[in-house]
Order: structure tokens, then C-alpha cells, then sequence
């Protein structure tokens, strides 16, 4: 097992903190946590599966003296409502939460967001840590201080841009995932192959079965490190996603759209992306920014993965959802395209015929 931790800096000045990468760390949590313990109220949010898992490391955080309690909440988008906001701050307020209360967001993306969210908020905001369990959570969701909970119209509509003191990797929490998870969770690795470093798409290309059984723990970390380091360097360059982060939103566009119009209950937030990757690059063929031997290179990796049936989409409900992206400014949808595999462009020239057509990509 690799014991070798990696930390990586992502750098905004006075909110500037460490993303720790290494096998085992859930099993220095105390030791990993205890700047910032002083002995004040913290909670631990999770939903009830890892709960169930993992109770014995909260217990171990109360023997070690933390004074912790745990809130649990659904383990699907449905944990990303206002309601389950208010639910969760009412259980803070019983629990005596103050201002120098740490709140620890333990699971998956949706833990992740939400947690992120009611901490931004209560009370005008407290400190929080991000111990993400899930793949797509440890290289993505987790890091970057976006928080959010989502309206009927769309997803992620209402949030804010909040930074976690730290965010603590530990892959081994990946062993307990279902294999649909996995892949779900891959998502964001493949994505960062295709936008930035076309050394991760080479290695999914060459390790696809490996990556995708979790066989080879160096490979997996090496994954995951670059794939972190990625993104702190995106967000270290434009925390409020004003240029260079939009890039981060390829296969979102599309991919949240299918997630919209299926109300969060078909597929999983990465499947939905993989599926608006493959229209993305569609796109991006048919604008002459992807060759034909990249697109179809792209296309079929992507193609490998085990994803559940799309199902009938219908090109207005997209259309529709699109039109209320938090990606349109001053009219105009700033859409991600590939201008060659390792290299992502916001192009603003995108119509709805350019999404309606691309829709033959998942047909």
C-alpha cells in the first residue's frame, strides 16, 4: 500500500489551504484535524451509509478529544435543497454551534455542497473541512470552494464560492464504493485528461481496466494527484470563475441538463457529464477545433465505460435547461469545446442547432 502523502497548495492568499493526498489518512484524522481544534463544537456531516462505515473514526475523533456530533442527511441530490439547509442549521442551533464551530463535510459531492453551503451561511459563516469519500468529491467537487443547493429550473443555481480550511484525501475510502460509483466518479479524471494533461487520458487509454478496478494503488494516486493538482492550479488562477475555471464546466453544460430533466433520480452526476462530454466533442468536431482522429480517439474511450441507458431526450427540455445555465452572461452561453485532446476553449458561438445536433452523439 502506497504510505507516501503528497500536498498540494492551492494558493488564495489569506484563504489559501492544502490538499493531502495518501493512503491510510483516515487513520490519523485526529492528527490531521487538530490545528484546528480548540476544544469547540464540531459536527460532522455525512449521509447514512458512510455513517454506518465509518462511525468508528468519529468515535475515535470524540475519544481523541474533539467534541463532535454527527447530522446525517440524505446520500442523494435530494440533500441539496434549501430545506435540507434549514434542517441542518435547526439541528446546529440544538446542538450549540457558535461562530468558532468546525463543521467536517464527510461523503460524497452532495455532502460536499451542501456542507460547504451551511457553512458559508450559518451564521455568516464558520470554519469547514472537506473529507471527501468519493473519487469524483476528492479531485473535483471537493476542492475549490464551490457550494451550492439546487432550484426545480436547474442545478446548483443558488450557492456560494466558500473555501474549506483543508482537504483530506484518502483513496482508501474508495474500496467500499460500488462499481457504478467508480465510474461515475471517473468522470472528472477523464476531464481533466481531455481540457489540461493528456498524459491522464494516455493512462486511461493504456490502464483503462486498472483505473477502472481500482487494481493498482500508485497509478490511482498518481491520478488523483494530478488531477488535484489541476484544479488547485485552475482555481489558484480564478477562484470566481471568471476565464480559465469555466474550462472545468466541460461536459456540464449537456451533462447537467439530462441530470435536470431526469429531476436528479437516472443518473449519476458523472454519467451525465460523460454523456455531455460526448456531445461536447461533437461540437467540437463539427466546428473543425477537433480533428477526426482525436474525436473518434475521445469518443471511444469514453464509450467504454459502463454507462446506464440515456433514454429519450427531447432537444426543447435541453434547450431549456440550458437557457437558464449559470454559464450564460449577458446572453450568451460560454460553452466548453476541445481544440485538440489536452486543450479546452470557451467558445460563445455555440447555437441551440449546434446542441440539438449534438444529441446524436448519446442518441
Amino acid at each position: 500500500m502506497s504510505q507516501t502523502s503528497q500536498v498540494i497548495k492551492l494558493d488564495l492568499d489569506q484563504h489559501s489551504y492544502d490538499i493531502r493526498v495518501q493512503f491510510g489518512l483516515r487513520e490519523r484524522l485526529a492528527e490531521a484535524l487538530s490545528e484546528w481544534n480548540q476544544g469547540q463544537q464540531w459536527v460532522v456531516l455525512t449521509q447514512q451509509a458512510i455513517a454506518d462505515l465509518y462511525q468508528p473514526l468519529i468515535d475515535r475523533l470524540s475519544e481523541q478529544g474533539f467534541k463532535i456530533d454527527t447530522i446525517v442527511v440524505p446520500g442523494d441530490e435530494s440533500a441539496k435543497h434549501i430545506s435540507q439547509a434549514e434542517q441542518v442549521w435547526s439541528r446546529m442551533v440544538e446542538l450549540g454551534c457558535d461562530r468558532s464551530s468546525v463543521l467536517l463535510a464527510m461523503g460524497g459531492g452532495v455532502v460536499g455542497d451542501l456542507g460547504g453551503f451551511v457553512a458559508a451561511t450559518y451564521m455568516r459563516g464558520i470554519a469547514f473541512i472537506q473529507l471527501p469519500t468519493t473519487l469524483l468529491a476528492m479531485i473535483d467537487s471537493a476542492i475549490g470552494g464551490k457550494t451550492a443547493v439546487n432550484l426545480a429550473a436547474g442545478k446548483n443555481l443558488v450557492g456560494a464560492i466558500y473555501q474549506p480550511k483543508t482537504v483530506l484525501v484518502d483513496p482508501g475510502f474508495l474500496d467500499t464504493l460500488p462499481r457504478r460509483n467508480v465510474i461515475s466518479s471517473l468522470a472528472e479524471a477523464i476531464k481533466y485528461g481531455l481540457i489540461r494533461d493528456t498524459s491522464i487520458f494516455d493512462s486511461f487509454v493504456a490502464r483503462f481496466e486498472d483505473l477502472v478496478n481500482l487494481a493498482d494503488e500508485d497509478l490511482l494516486s498518481e491520478i488523483i494527484t494530478k488531477s488535484c493538482r489541476i484544479k488547485a492550479q485552475i482555481v489558484s488562477n480564478d477562484q470566481f470563475e471568471h476565464g480559465e475555471r469555466r474550462l472545468l464546466n466541460y461536459g456540464h453544460t449537456i451533462g447537467h441538463a439530462f441530470e435536470t430533466i431526469q429531476q436528479y433520480g437516472g443518473l449519476y452526476h458523472g454519467e451525465a457529464v460523460m454523456y455531455g462530454m460526448q456531445c461536447a466533442n461533437l461540437i467540437s468536431h463539427k466546428k473543425g477545433l477537433l480533428s477526426t482522429a482525436e474525436f473518434e480517439a475521445a469518443q471511444k474511450l469514453l464509450q467504454r465505460f459502463e454507462l446506464p441507458a440515456l433514454g429519450r431526450v427531447a432537444a426543447d427540455e435541453v434547450l431549456k435547461v440550458v437557457a437558464h445555465d449559470k454559464k450564460n452572461i449577458n446572453g450568451k452561453l460560454n460553452f466548453i469545446l476541445l481544440e485538440g485532446i489536452g486543450n479546452a476553449v470557451v467558445n460563445t458561438e455555440v447555437t441551440a442547432d449546434d446542441i440539438v445536433d449534438s444529441l446524436s452523439a448519446v442518441a
